[in-house]
């Protein structure tokens, strides 16, 4: 029984890591689209609006970068393949899968909504 959740756990792992490699090239394809629209104007409403994206895509790309680190030492916990050093470090990191899950899920409806809100912005000044 332990085996099949162990394989379950990994599978679900790397299923978050590939949607979090996705959603990272996306914020790259959004940041290029930024670009693109503060290249074309200098108004003050679009470049608040353009400074905010620019401000939201830094912390969802972080937010992502630590979602993999707790990803990946989650995997290691269960597998048991974590460094005898690691038990010195902060337990910041020592979150249990049900509370990564949540913290995958929270983050997936955030980056969900920031998505929606960007292509509308697109959608407004173009």
């Amino acid at each position: 029984m332990e085996q099949v959740s162990t394989a379950n756990d990994t599978l679900l792992h790397n299923e978050w890591k590939e949607a979090l490699s996705f959603h990272k090239q996306e914020l790259q394809t959004f940041r290029n689209d930024l670009l693109e629209v503060a290249s074309r104007t200098h108004h003050p409403d679009i470049m608040r609006m353009v400074e905010h994206f620019q401000n939201q895509f830094l912390i969802q790309t972080e937010n992502i970068d630590i979602l993999r680190h707790n990803i990946k030492y989650n995997a290691k916990s269960i597998t048991g393949t974590l460094p005898t050093r690691s038990i010195l470090f902060s337990t910041d990191e020592n979150h249990s899968y049900d509370e990564l899950k949540e913290k995958f899920e929270d983050f997936s409806k955030v980056f969900t909504e920031l998505k929606d809100e960007f292509i509308q912005f697109l959608h407004d000044v173009r």
